[in-house]
């Protein structure tokens, strides 16, 4: 088989894009995994003193308060909360939240509105949490006694799904595309014999008969995507052209070749001429007029 191959043709554009598009994925996707593998469970200890209150999320951290700081701590109904910084699955809300009767709060709570609202010297903010019974919790803060309190896990499943279906889809895909920005062009070629024309990109190869079909230089027409890639100095997929569906395979669209067999499909050799010739030799009817 004769092999030929098309221009590759440098294009800032492309490289920059290579480049842009991963980082602009890959970074959220990454913390969005890390995310969904650093949230444990949530827990309140009261020991030595002190308060502890863990939220599990990485995000949201932790405080630490002195018992001997602790200026108020009441049951508190809560509802309405609105997030302004933090993490809000179903039953598991930690992180800065805003509520009508209290204002501004740091949470730590199963998103339920028994809550528990301690202010303390030190603190920027109150802290909200939910104990499984609020008013033995405030006991416990006022007495100093040891309380261990750890709540249910926090439902992930909304967060699983997109962090280990749809990130790594996402990752995967940056990355071919990336690829194929970089590498694409160099990989492209086009073979013809055996009774065939062939062509091979980085991912893939399609092949197409010689018998029966015509070939000609041609000059296209504006060409509008359907699927594929449509990047400067790299076209290829299924795109619409003079009003027709046409396969494209091509790093420049200004001097091509258009091949009509079992589908309509544009090339773009180096050297045209002899991949007409070529064409010709496997029996493809060759219209010379055309430019």
């Amino acid at each position: 088989m004769r092999e030929f191959r098309p221009p590759v043709r440098p294009s800032v554009f492309r490289t920059v894009l290579a480049v842009v598009l991963p980082l602009v994925v890959l970074v959220p996707m990454g913390g969005l995994l890390f995310f969904a593998l650093g949230i444990t469970q949530a827990s309140y200890k009261i020991a030595d003193g002190s308060l502890m209150v863990k939220s599990g999320d990485w995000l949201a951290g932790r405080r630490y308060v002195l018992l001997a700081d602790v200026t108020e701590a009441a049951p508190v109904a809560l509802r309405g909360g609105r997030r302004t910084a933090g993490t809000a699955l179903p039953g598991y809300c930690t992180g800065r939240f805003s509520y009508a009767e209290v204002g501004a709060v740091w949470q730590v709570t199963d998103c339920s509105r028994r809550t528990v609202l301690v202010r303390a010297r030190g603190q920027d903010l109150p802290i909200v949490v939910t104990p499984p019974d609020p008013a033995a919790f405030v006991e416990a803060i006022h007495a100093g006694t040891p309380t261990d309190i750890v709540l249910p896990p926090a439902d992930k499943g909304p967060l699983r799904l997109i962090a280990f279906v749809v990130a790594p889809l996402a990752i995967v895909t940056v990355l071919m595309v990336a690829a194929l920005m970089l590498m694409g062009p160099g990989r492209m070629r086009y073979l013809v014999g055996d009774g065939a024309l062939e062509v091979r990109t980085l991912f893939g190869r399609k092949r197409w008969p010689t018998a029966g079909a015509r070939a000609k230089a041609y000059t296209p027409a504006q060409m509008w995507r359907v699927m594929g890639t449509a990047a400067p100095g790299y076209r290829t997929g299924l795109f619409r052209e003079s009003g027709q569906s046409t396969r494209v395979y091509a790093t420049a669209v200004d001097r091509v070749v258009l091949f009509e067999g079992p589908e309509r499909v544009i090339v773009s050799p180096e050297d045209r001429v002899e991949m007409l010739r070529a064409l010709e030799a496997e029996g493809v009817t060759i219209e010379r007029h055309a430019v």
